[in-house]
């Protein structure tokens, strides 16, 4: 395997004991999360027999197989007080979420291969992805689908801002097959801050590769989407389910895309999603997990955040 040389992302909890639930002081909760620290966690292992440690950035060799534990949730992981993302990083190539019971950073306190999927006092991985394209995956069209990558024979990914305020990092794909034959890649520069469960990407692809991202729709879960003809730049397009999460309680996520640069397809392969009309475009992403601090009980709630969201994204320095 190719090493990296180590470095200290953050300074993290060790989560040893239990972390309380959200209080009943939701408001305070909520402001307490929101100021934590962000941090971006990437970590390896030589073998099943060493421990994994931290890298700044990692380039993910060939022989890597789905599910072998060479990476403690297979991939790179983000998060803030509010909320927690992995993107896998094999030829999946999409995000999943980590929803939190508590505001302190608690993805690089993960040092058992698949614990997450349990629920434990920081939290749990609240998404079931199979195979759409998660929250915010990028994928490819195949013909009037988006489908996962499947394979990126090239692929890595580098820690640009490792914490604080504000954390971000970026993955470089190559090697990939369009379903054209053409062969491209790209590269996706990733950031969140530390009051926000926003997560944003800026990508550029190197060839014309007919790229989408979308979300994952559930069964029982609300199709919410921006009016088409309402005034500003970006649109979104979310789902809210009382029972969506894998804990099988309240969980929304949302997809934020400009309207010059991408258009809605509708459904298809679980996917709601959205294809993109050049090489340079960004997006954004979000969930809300009804026992995070973020206080979102209801689908009201949540399209509340969305409404909030979609200003500050309009009024944001482009």
């Amino acid at each position: 395997m190719k090493t990296a040389r180590l470095i200290t992302i953050v300074a993290l909890s060790a989560l040893a004991t239990a972390c309380d639930a959200p209080s009943d002081s939701g408001a305070t909760a909520q402001s307490q999360a929101a100021s934590a620290s962000v941090a971006v966690d990437l970590r390896v292992r030589e073998s099943d027999e060493s421990a994994y440690a931290a890298v700044e950035n990692f380039t993910i060799p060939a022989s890597h197989e789905i599910g072998d534990g060479m990476m403690p949730y297979e991939g790179i992981g983000w998060e803030n007080g509010l909320v927690g993302y992995r993107l896998y990083l094999d030829g999946r190539l999409v995000s999943d979420i980590f929803g939190k019971q508590t505001g302190e950073p608690a993805l690089a306190g993960i040092t058992e291969f698949g614990s997450y999927h349990d629920l434990a006092p920081w939290g749990m991985d609240v998404l079931k992805v199979g195979p759409s394209l998660g929250i915010g995956g990028l994928g490819i069209m195949s013909g009037d689908q988006p489908e996962q990558f499947g394979s990126v024979p090239e692929l890595s990914a580098e820690i640009t801002g490792a914490g604080g305020e504000s954390g971000s990092f970026t993955i470089t794909a190559g090697g990939i097959e369009a379903p054209g034959g053409e062969i491209g890649g790209f590269t996706a520069d990733y950031s969140i801050g530390s009051g926000s469960p926003l997560t944003r990407v800026k990508v550029k692809t190197t060839t014309d590769l007919p790229v989408a991202t979308g979300i994952v729709m559930h069964d029982g879960a609300e199709l919410l989407q921006s009016a088409e003809d309402a005034d500003g730049n970006w649109r979104y397009v979310a789902t809210w389910g009382d029972q969506q999460s894998e804990n099988k309680d309240g969980l929304g996520m949302a997809l934020f895309y400009r309207a010059g640069q991408a258009s809605y397809g509708g459904l298809a392969n679980s996917t709601h999603f959205v294809s993109f009309n050049s090489g340079e475009f960004e997006y954004a992403f979000l969930a809300a997990w009804e026992l995070d601090p973020q206080g979102v009980q209801s689908r009201d709630d949540f399209v509340a955040l969305l409404d909030k969201e979609l200003k500050a994204l309009e009024g944001a320095v482009r």
